[in-house]
């Protein structure tokens, strides 16, 4: 009996190995974790994670490379967001949120806009630019049921391409295409390949990186990384700005 069951327990083993080795199987594999992955964060009763963004262009032998920080703070009760992108050189973006409205503010102009509720996404959709498009990673997973400008709103042909350590940390490694889509034609634009590292355990994204299609001999890469925290104890203060 026990050798029928070791030989049975191996033929399914077998099986799923072909399965996951299969562009079916690696798909399905990836559809999964994402799935997972979202809600984990619809889930979050706060969160809070510490982040860089690196790019790279110009020649692939000796690119140019900018660096910059950002942080995001969030809670689902009482509500509060916060989100900052400090920018190499010292320019500085900032997004907060309390129960009435999202604000911004910009360095550069020393500007403040206000978007108060239900008109609120205003807030995130002229944000890309300014943050390098980390505004539109993590805040959409986060409000799950709202139409901010989201990279994973469009990421399509995704498969799972094994694990990797990121940080000291397994994550599942996925790769797919980018795009943004305009809602009145359907056109797609900003079409990238783009790889993402989701921890195995948190299922929290650690890693982002994409890449568009440079010109000959050059490289056009945008990587993001990520430092989370799900449901950190946070102060109401985290969530207060006075532009200065």
């Amino acid at each position: 009996m026990m050798v029928r069951k070791l030989i049975w327990l191996l033929c399914l083993s077998f099986v799923a190995a072909i399965l996951l080795s299969s562009p079916r199987g690696r798909s399905a594999a990836a559809e999964d974790v994402l799935t997972r992955s979202r809600a984990t964060y619809e889930a979050l009763k706060s969160y809070e994670d510490t982040g860089v963004v690196l790019r790279e262009y110009g020649y692939a032998t000796s690119p140019s490379r900018d660096r910059h920080a950002f942080k995001t703070v969030f809670s689902y009760a009482p509500r509060g967001f916060y989100f900052e992108f400090n920018k190499e050189g010292g320019d500085r973006y900032v997004i907060w949120g309390d129960p009435d409205a999202f604000h911004t503010w910009w360095k550069t102009t020393s500007g403040r806009s206000d978007y108060p509720n239900p008109n609120n996404i205003g807030a995130f959709s002229g944000a890309e630019v300014q943050t390098i498009g980390s505004s539109s990673k993590i805040p959409s997973l986060l409000y799950s049921k709202a139409s901010l400008p989201s990279d994973f709103a469009n990421f399509t042909d995704v498969t799972a391409d094994g694990d990797e350590d990121i940080g000291g940390h397994k994550c599942h490694r996925l790769v797919g295409t980018a795009r943004d889509v305009y809602a009145a034609t359907e056109r797609a634009v900003n079409v990238r390949k783009m790889i993402v590292w989701i921890d195995a355990d948190s299922l929290l994204i650690r890693k982002v990186v994409e890449e568009w299609k440079p010109l000959p001999e050059q490289v056009n890469r945008t990587t993001t990384m990520f430092e989370p925290q799900a449901n950190p104890s946070l102060d109401v203060s985290r969530f207060k700005f006075t532009p200065p």
